[in-house]
């Protein structure tokens, strides 16, 4: 290779350059971003493990909490049918049957105070006549 050959190939490379430094800013800037990095990957991989940690924690709280919920939705349908029921029974015990709109009735007290046990069983007694045996 002749100085010439060189001279020419420097100067290319410089006009690429000088045309194309962001690309070598870039990349520069990447090196030394891994070479500060690379000191702290424990500190990084511990953040880590604890955010997964933190997470699935989050995550057994919500299944708990919704198995909760479950369990309390299906007391009250077994608590409503067993209601209905015994009003059922009730009423052919005394030789009448339960009217939809008796029925619609209860279902709709039922829902208007469903959060207050003590008021619904005063309205029913009132309402139908039976009280709540506990």
């Amino acid at each position: 290779m002749t100085w010439l050959t060189f001279v020419l190939h420097s100067k290319k490379v410089w006009v690429w350059c000088k045309h194309h430094w962001k690309i070598l800013a870039l990349a520069l800037w990447t090196l030394i971003v891994f070479a500060i990095a690379r000191k702290n990957v424990k500190a990084y991989k511990k953040v880590l493990d604890t955010t997964i940690e933190n997470y699935k924690k989050e995550v057994e709280v919500l299944e708990d909490t919704h198995k909760e919920e479950i369990r309390k939705r299906d007391e009250a349908i077994k608590k409503h049918n067993d209601d209905i029921k015994r009003l059922e029974d009730e009423y052919v015990g005394d030789k009448e049957e339960l009217s939809v709109e008796k029925r619609s009735r209860y279902l709709e007290l039922v829902k208007m105070y469903d959060s207050d046990p003590d008021s619904i069983n005063k309205i029913l007694e009132e309402e139908f006549g039976f009280k709540y045996e506990k």
